[in-house]
């Protein structure tokens, strides 16, 4: 096959250049959204694509590109071949069978590690779990803000909400489907009580999450929460925690935090155990270290940076987080480098590093703390065991959450790779339900002479200054006063600047703010609208 033969195509390549790679190439590796893009636009055609592979297919789901592109395929092609390729479909039968119907996939094949014709491609891997005690400091910070998670529970429930348990059986997971349910319905236009309901079970979840971050993560983690989250929001007005700042246990809980700075982590302990072990077994090692949050990121960075041996970098996402700008993709792609060739030796990593990583020196995973998914359990397990034999190690807080998700995890891949040996039964009953979600006019490809000039895309609204005072009222008016047709964010800004006297800072960080919480979207650019 020729170099010549072969297409990148990205977003970053002007249009008329991808019309010329589209029709020069045999084989095309592109970015799932500019392909939509471009056959929406009418430039691209996929009638005479022989085969469209789809890698990563588990997430062919909901408005994902890879769902519209396969409907369009079928439509266009006269005798369509799809080829779906994941590590981790789902781990329900729903879930599967959901993938071959967006996919149009008629029939599944199933390979483990120890078949024939894998074995020779793949290496070895480890998995070993260390279970570590808390502290007797992390735990009466735990036992305070249970004290106030159940007491805020049972409001709740005064309020008619969450009563379907008893309140110190609610989970963080209970609290997320409130507090998304309750934006559902705020977003049909309802208010009145929801709003006292929405203020109380937001802070409410926010004690759930305090709880989670000192079982899993430590108290460096807990109280740049605290200090962010809880107090920031306090003094920006929200009642919810203003309550929970001035109530008698968190203040407790606050000072046990700050005494806690200084104690050894036991995570940290046993991550610096497995590092040193790891390096001195094999210097050359390259190793990645998982976690959920930036903040964990950072303290580990912190923690293991004058260790010997150890050259540490963090690899995050793109987008601006509480605060951290996190990195761009130059930055990103210069950490990868520096991992390959050896200046960095320890990749500290939040989910960003789950999928699409290719270093095959990497020979060991370290999971910070256990994940509830068992698609984002594989795919951490996958960046190792590829070039040499790998080892995974998963740290667990006993008696924590952390447990609870590691039972869950591994019980949900087994159940998963179940379900695929046995799917192709129930796949002949989805056969012709492939959905077709775009309208049916064909999609033609127009003449390369008769493209208009492409516009410069607009960016997505991000305001000119980040204002945190004054943040709460602007919301809460916001929340009240917002149409419920899409309109321009100028002319938002304009109604609550001149009839409610907010500042276009404190205004526009607002609406910032309900985009980024998925309260608001933007249908076009400039335009805000209720979901």
């Amino acid at each position: 096959l020729d170099k010549n033969e072969l297409s990148l195509v990205t977003g970053k390549i002007p249009r008329q250049k991808r019309i010329q790679l589209y029709r020069s190439g045999r084989i095309i590796f592109a970015t799932p959204q500019c392909v939509l893009n471009d056959l929406k636009a009418g430039v691209l055609s996929l009638d005479n694509f022989s085969l469209l592979v789809f890698d990563e297919a588990h997430r062919a789901r909901g408005n994902y590109a890879y769902v519209n592109i396969a409907s369009i395929y079928v439509r266009q092609c006269s005798k369509p071949l799809i080829l779906g390729l994941t590590a981790s479909p789902g781990g329900s039968e729903d879930k599967v069978l959901q993938i071959c119907r967006y996919l149009g996939i008629e029939a599944v094949e199933y390979r483990s590690d120890d078949d024939p014709d894998v074995k020779p491609y793949i290496q070895p891997v480890e998995i070993q779990w260390f279970k570590v005690g808390l502290p007797e400091e992390y735990l009466k910070i735990r036992s305070r803000l249970r004290e106030m998670l159940i007491e805020r529970v049972k409001y709740l429930q005064s309020l008619g909400v969450l009563t379907f348990k008893e309140p110190a059986f609610i989970t963080k997971k209970d609290l997320i489907d409130l507090n998304r349910e309750i934006e559902r319905k705020l977003g049909e236009g309802r208010g009145g009580y929801l709003y006292e309901i929405k203020i109380q079970a937001t802070a409410t979840l926010s004690i759930a999450h305090m709880i989670e971050l000192i079982e899993t993560q430590g108290p460096e983690v807990l109280k740049a929460f605290i200090d962010r989250t809880i107090t920031g929001m306090a003094d920006e007005g929200s009642k919810g925690h203003q309550y929970i700042a001035n109530h008698p246990l968190f203040i407790e809980a606050k000072i046990y935090t700050n005494q806690s700075l200084s104690l050894p982590n036991p995570k940290i302990e046993r991550l610096k155990e497995l590092l040193r072990e790891q390096l001195t077994t094999n210097p050359k090692s390259r190793i990645i270290v998982f976690t959920q949050y930036r903040d964990t990121v950072n303290m580990i960075l912190n923690r293991i940076k004058d260790m010997a041996n150890v050259k540490a970098a963090r690899f995050i996402g793109q987008g601006l987080r509480d605060g951290d700008p996190g990195m761009t993709q130059k930055q990103q792609y210069e950490v990868i480098q520096n991992l390959r060739n050896g200046e960095v030796n320890v990749l500290v990593a939040t989910s960003i590093a789950e999928e699409g990583l290719d270093i095959p020196e990497v020979d060991h995973v370290v999971f910070y703390e256990p994940v509830p998914s068992e698609i984002r359990y594989i795919q951490r397990r996958g960046r190792t065991g590829r070039k040499v034999a790998g080892k995974v190690s998963i740290i667990m807080a006993e008696g924590t959450i952390d447990e609870a998700f590691y039972w869950s995890t591994i019980t949900k891949v087994k159940k998963m790779r179940r379900i695929v040996k046995q799917i192709n039964r129930k796949i002949q009953q989805t056969r012709k339900q492939v959905e077709l979600k775009m309208e049916e006019k064909p999609l033609k490809p127009v003449d390369e002479t008769s493209l208009k000039p492409v516009k410069e895309k607009t960016k997505p609204f991000i305001p000119e200054y980040i204002e945190t005072k004054g943040i709460g009222k602007t919301l809460r008016w916001l929340m009240e006063n917002l149409p419920i047709k899409p309109t321009p964010v100028e002319d938002i800004v304009k109604l609550a600047t001149e009839t409610a006297g907010f500042s276009k800072a404190q205004v526009e960080t607002a609406i910032w703010r309900l985009i980024q919480q998925g309260i608001l979207y933007e249908p076009k650019p400039g335009i805000i609208a209720k979901p």
